[in-house]
């Protein structure tokens, strides 16, 4: 059989496969002195498919190149006239050509002449006598390697022009951002002057009417218009301050400070008892145990969005009540806090749903009772987003509706103050160029005993300051003559005795300025229109007062009722304890009448707590009671103290390293309490202790 056979029969068991180009498509230049290796090859590439031309010569393959513009060339490396390297370089060098593949053809004992061939630009060489599956896949091989270069340049191409088009996108951007910036310092600007201008009548009328609720000489006609108007009042504040919250230029900023959960959820029942009772409602509110108790997150954020969305639940319901339901999903790395509001009132419609969360749109629902500008839900999401989370609403018509969010919070360890009040009173400086708003502030510190002087601009109140030497100053921000942020470094500066502290009184809404005024020299802030229970507060954490409004602590005699914690048994008080810091009104309802005849009157005093909120009363007794029981064993109460402290605030490092503490002591028990650990199981933790702490007991 002739070699052209041979390579026929070789060329029909060649497989196909999926190439990246069609063969008909490409055209290859053929190069070689010897005709019969022209018809070989020639044969071969049309069996293939291929295009084929052909050039004898070196000479003549420089032209044909030129015509026919070839995919591939096949280039015989030893030619007489004009080596196949010649026409290589000559190629290589021209940039309309350069980029052509080409495959030399060579005898095997041309090795030397092939390295050189390399070095100038060959991509490939095929070794006579020729295999036809050998030339096929070469060629295949270098054709994929210049489509994929074709697609590599097509793409780098189209990436540089839409690389263009973003810079010029980025560019536009940014000036729309230099001219939103722009806008927003003037909104910004006008906010501040807006929030001046309505919150100065306001601080007075808010607080004169509560002046004058509690004078003696007043009808009850007049002590009912006097509520009318400061529910009014606070009404429109309301108003004012939701707009203001929903476009002032920081909303995207959070002021994360350390707070115990507990007092919100107290304070929210307070807040909303009147209104409860006059609807015939009732609001229960469940904490799981898992919930830590004090917590780092931005308190006033959270507040707000508890406060609308049991507002809204208390509008819309008018039988039944409503739930707030508060969880923990505890992780190594990150904890959330779930919340749940669920209330029995009229529901919403599903064409509603979608409204809820859209500023200034009011839904049928909420034309039921249309109080409001529409954005209590806005704020809400706004404010949950920022702190980590997502809100979501179900409602059923008829049936009620659910609000559920979760935000991400960091547990902390509680810090108590054992500071105690001061019973002096003292001198107070109250500097503001509002007289209205002067008369107030003076009107409520007089009343309680406080000598008060006045100043209405800052030049003043530094007169006065150094003749009065006032133990607390509280001195409005845009204040006259001297500035106030000035007027506070002046003092802070000359002052020779104590330096007093500084309150500022502002309007400002945005959050930077609290920062500013802080580093100003003041040290603390007070939104105007100010509150009664506001200022005392203020007083009373500066200066130790005490506050008017705080609740007095049980009397000595009064304690005695608390003795009989020490007749119950330990399991007993670890439930009671665990249901009281989770506020678990139906837990302490199954509990209560399971304590014995013989502790008395506990079972009511405990009641008692609990109808005013009293919880930290009940906590503190049951920790006198705990520590008295186990008082001869020194150590090992401490360490059990230590662990229910960390299990309450769910400090996860505290509970592993109090575990690794116990391990060489009582093996068993630290297994036991590392396996609750990994589940989380904080109720089996205390169970555990309790045991514990029974197996300690005296006989």
């Amino acid at each position: 059989m002739s070699a052209l056979g041979r390579c026929l029969i070789l060329t029909r068991q060649i497989p196909t496969f999926m190439l990246l180009f069609k063969p008909e498509d490409c055209l290859i230049l053929v190069v070689d002195d010897v005709r019969q290796n022209l018809q070989v090859i020639g044969e071969i590439l049309e069996l293939a498919g291929y295009e084929t031309t052909f050039a004898p010569s070196g000479q003549q393959a420089l032209s044909r190149v030129k015509t026919a513009q070839p995919d591939l060339i096949l280039l015989d490396l030893m030619m007489p006239e004009m080596s196949g390297i010649e026409v290589c370089e000559i190629l290589k060098k021209d940039p309309d050509f350069s980029e052509i593949p080409i495959i030399f053809l060579t005898a095997s004992n041309e090795i030397d002449n092939l390295l050189q061939a390399f070095k100038k630009g060959a991509n490939d060489y095929i070794t006579k006598p020729f295999r036809s599956e050998e030339i096929l896949v070469r060629i295949e091989a270098q054709l994929t390697n210049k489509k994929l270069k074709q697609k590599l340049e097509e793409k780098n191409q189209e990436l540089e022009a839409e690389i263009g088009v973003r810079r010029r996108t980025e560019e536009s951007l940014q000036q729309a951002i230099e001219l939103a910036n722009a806008a927003n310092r003037a909104k910004s600007s006008f906010l501040a002057n807006m929030s001046h201008e309505l919150r100065t009548p306001l601080n007075a009328i808010l607080g004169f009417t509560q002046l004058l609720t509690h004078s003696s000489n007043l009808t009850l006609e007049q002590k009912n218009n006097l509520s009318i108007i400061h529910r009014s009042g606070e009404h429109l504040l309301k108003l004012i301050n939701d707009i203001l919250d929903l476009s002032k230029e920081e909303e995207g900023e959070i002021t994360v400070t350390p707070f115990i959960l507990k007092d919100i959820l107290v304070e929210l029942q307070e807040v909303f008892a009147l209104k409860l009772r006059e609807k015939g409602l009732k609001l229960e509110i469940l904490v799981e145990n898992r919930v830590p108790t004090t917590i780092e997150s931005d308190r006033l954020k959270l507040q707000q969005i508890l406060t609308n969305l049991l507002s809204n639940a208390i509008k819309f319901t008018f039988s039944g009540g409503i739930k707030l339901r508060v969880n923990a999903i505890l992780d190594p790395e990150k904890t959330w806090l779930s919340f749940e509001v669920t209330d029995t009132g009229i529901g919403i419609s599903p064409e509603d749903l979608s409204k809820l969360f859209q500023p200034f749109v009011q839904t049928e629902t909420g034309l039921v009772n249309p109080e409001g500008a529409g954005l209590g839900l806005v704020i809400c999401r706004k404010y949950v987003r920022l702190l980590g989370g997502e809100i979501t609403v179900s409602s059923e018509p008829n049936r009620g509706t659910t609000f559920k969010f979760q935000i991400v919070v960091k547990p902390v360890e509680p810090k108590h103050s054992d500071k105690e009040p001061d019973p002096t009173l003292h001198r107070i400086l109250v500097a503001d160029e509002e007289a209205t708003n002067r008369e107030v502030l003076t009107t409520m510190l007089s009343s309680e005993g406080f000598e008060v002087r006045e100043a209405k601009n800052g030049q003043e109140a530094l007169e006065i300051y150094h003749s009065f030497e006032p133990h607390l100053i509280w001195m409005d921000v845009r204040i006259s003559l001297v500035d106030g942020c000035e007027a506070a470094q002046q003092i802070k500066a000359t002052s020779k005795t104590s330096i007093p502290p500084i309150i500022a009184m502002t309007t400002r809404i945005v959050e930077k300025d609290k920062d500013s005024i802080l580093l100003a020299g003041y040290d603390d802030f007070l939104v105007k229109p100010i509150q009664k229970s506001q200022v005392f507060e203020k007083i009373f954490k500066h200066l130790g007062v005490p506050d008017t409004f705080e609740k007095i602590p049980p009397s000595e005699s009064n304690q005695l009722r608390w003795k009989n914690f020490k007749k119950l048994p330990t399991s007993m008080l670890c439930d009671l304890e665990y249901a009281t810091l989770a506020l678990d009104d139906d837990r302490l309802d199954r509990l209560l009448p399971e304590i014995p005849p013989e502790c008395g009157e506990l079972e009511q005093n405990i009641r008692d707590c609990l109808e005013n909120f009293e919880y930290q009363i009940i906590l503190d007794a049951i920790k006198s009671a705990k520590i008295e029981r186990f008082a001869h064993s020194h150590l090992i109460s401490e360490w059990m103290m230590q662990m229910t402290q960390a299990v309450h605030t769910a400090d996860l490092s505290e509970i592993k390293e109090l575990i690794a503490r116990l391990q060489p002591q009582n093996s068993a028990l630290a297994n036991q309490l590392e396996y609750h650990l990994g589940n989380l199981d904080y109720q089996n933790i205390l169970r555990a202790i309790a045991d514990l702490e029974e197996t300690q007991s005296p006989d």
